[in-house]
């Protein structure tokens, strides 16, 4: 946000400007400044009460807004409480202090108390942040300016990734009262952040794991060269290879020599120990990640500030040791990275309090001009939605009209994967509403299409569940479908339905398998809804009433639904509404009537 603000993304130039102020709380005292506030690029910084306990600070700034027409549903201003959060944790990360818009964070950061399962108050583990007041001189406050001024300029990426650097670095100090694994781990997480995606590394084959490597070798010892470069190629660019190497490769490239020889410092770290302590340092936040292993004693001891400890032939970084360490590798990323005074950037997801989510299906899913031949599962899915709710709780459905148009002109020309939930859809859309309403090419577009309608997939699956038809699929083929199903419904380019659906499905195959006098099987089917669809407590009940000799009827999930001693008209429900939408349709349709299920006529 302080970055937004500054005008520079944005490609008109700022408009309305807003005066925003607020309160941090800290152990700075700016009253060695001769009352002169600190201006940088992101606000002003000025003391209230030099004496209070914690020190309040004002923090004022200009929000700059993009320039253009105030009306309704425009974003006037973000409130100033974005800028305190983000301005806080820089201040905090530059003069090593600790600046936050919490009194009570404040007020418990400087109390010198320690939690249970920390044997050191903070104070003693690390040099300066949590001292009771630090007096800032004119040259901290000039390198606050210049570092601010450098963090604004820098391109939007690197930005992000820097201020994600400092929130974690800032977040690691705070834990050190009270969980120093935590603490440790998240001071290794603000270098391995900046590691992972700006220190250029190429991944190579003798990066990947040894033993690992050797048996993938040894199974590619009979594939062609060609095969085997490729498979080789392909994993090293899924794997995460080489990660502590990389970690401590960048964090040594980002420490300057005149870092590196500081005077002043208890045990400081030359280098060759200091590639040593990254080493261990990367295997403890490892090992408390995976499996919440302490730190070494150690490390949770008063030596006066020291930077490194030697435990056997192990050299670790301290709290205070690895804290500059991380803090000197940012700050060199900062001034390494390349600044620019404007840049042609898409900010509007990353404002503060703007979130993405997915349109409801009633604003998009009647529209052809949107439908592509990619798209079929996610209108599948969107009609679906509609359909379930039509059938739970008696809502309006869209007019797909048009789409059952723009689908038959599409058909032709795709491949059987586009066209399976194309057709998928057009033939259920078409099947629910009355035959006045039904695209006068139905049956021809449907016959020509009947081959992915029939094959085994996950969207027939839905197809034959709805018209009430019994696959023509073995119980075997038809198992394993669904299997596929839950397997692969979360992942990106799956398919999922609701959850009416999905129980159906389940109830569906249930019925199959007591059908076919494998009563075991059915009852685990139940079990498996009763565990997964929680919306329906009904399955309890007929997981706990189950008979061998009673049809399993997935209708019981609609309310109002009563068995029917025929096979469901579909066709007749639901009537459509003169202005397009769907009136709720009879709580007994579209459902599968299990005693009279016949093979698919499909």
């Amino acid at each position: 946000m302080l970055q937004i603000t500054s005008g520079k993304l944005y490609p008109n130039g700022a408009g309305r400007k807003n005066k925003l102020r607020g309160v941090l709380y800290s152990n700075l005292v700016l009253a060695g400044l001769d009352d002169t506030p600190i201006v940088t690029a992101a606000g002003t910084l000025l003391q209230v009460d030099p004496f209070g306990v914690p020190r309040p600070l004002v923090y004022e700034l200009t929000e700059q807004m993009e320039d253009g027409e105030i009306a309704a549903g425009v974003l006037v201003s973000h409130g100033v409480q974005p800028y305190l959060h983000d301005f806080a944790a820089v201040v905090s990360f530059v003069l090593r202090a600790t600046c936050t818009p919490d009194p009570d964070l404040c007020a418990r950061l400087l109390s010198g108390k320690r939690s249970l399962g920390v044997s050191t108050s903070p104070d003693k583990l690390l040099r300066r942040v949590f001292d009771k007041e630090i007096w800032v001189r004119s040259n901290d406050a000039e390198v606050l300016i210049a570092f601010v001024a450098n963090l604004i300029a820098l391109k939007r990426k690197c930005f992000l990734a820097a201020m994600q650097a400092i929130r974690t670095y800032v977040t690691g100090l705070h834990r050190i009262a009270d969980d120093l694994e935590l603490a440790y781990t998240l001071l290794v997480a603000s270098i391995e952040s900046l590691a992972q995606d700006f220190d250029g590394h190429e991944g190579q084959w003798s990066d990947y794991e040894e033993s690992k490597r050797r048996r993938i070798d040894a199974a590619l010892a009979d594939a062609d060269p060609i095969t085997a470069e490729r498979v080789r190629g392909a994993l090293v660019k899924i794997e995460h290879l080489a990660l502590s190497r990389r970690f401590r490769d960048f964090a040594l490239d980002h420490i300057p020599q005149h870092a590196l020889r500081e005077t002043g410092r208890v045990g400081a770290p030359g280098r060759l120990d200091l590639r040593d302590g990254l080493k261990e340092a990367y295997s403890l936040r490892s090992r408390y990640v995976h499996s919440l292993r302490d730190l070494p004693r150690l490390l949770d001891s008063d030596f006066s500030y020291t930077e490194t400890i030697q435990s056997g032939h192990a050299t670790y970084l301290t709290l205070e040791g690895l804290s500059r360490v991380a803090r000197t590798v940012i700050l060199e990323f900062v001034s390494r990275q390349p600044k620019v005074e404007t840049e042609v950037y898409d900010f509007r997801l990353e404002r503060h309090g703007v979130m993405q989510a997915p349109l409801a299906p009633q604003y998009w899913i009647g529209r052809p001009e949107l439908l592509s031949p990619d798209a079929g599962r996610q209108w599948l899915e969107g009609f679906l939605q509609q359909f379930a709710a039509h059938l739970l709780s008696k809502t309006t459905m869209t007019d797909l009209g048009a789409i059952s148009t723009r689908i038959e002109e599409m058909l032709p020309g795709l491949t059987a994967g586009q066209r399976t939930p194309l057709s998928a859809l057009y033939c259920i859309y078409n099947k629910i509403v009355p035959p006045e309403n039904r695209s006068p090419n139905f049956t021809e577009t449907i016959n020509r299409n009947h081959d992915v309608l029939a094959a085994p997939s996950v969207e027939a699956l839905v197809v034959h569940l709805i018209l009430e038809k019994v696959p023509s699929w073995t119980l075997d083929d038809h198992k394993t479908l669904l299997d596929r199903y839950f397997n692969q419904r979360n992942q990106k380019t799956g398919f999922r339905a609701p959850e009416l659906f999905e129980a159906g499905l389940v109830l569906a195959l249930a019925e199959r398998y007591r059908a076919a006098g494998a009563p075991e099987e059915a009852k685990s089917l139940l079990s498996f809804a009763a565990d997964n669809a929680q919306n329906f407590r009904i399955l309890h009940s007929i997981e706990r009433e189950f008979d061998p000799e009673i049809a399993i009827d997935w209708g019981v999930l609609i309310p109002d639904s009563t068995p029917k001693q025929t096979e469901t008209n579909i066709d007749a429900n639901p009537a459509l509404h003169p202005e397009g939408r769907h009136d709720p349709p009879d709580p007994g349709a579209a459902r599968v009537a299990a005693r009279q299920q016949r093979p698919s006529a499909l």
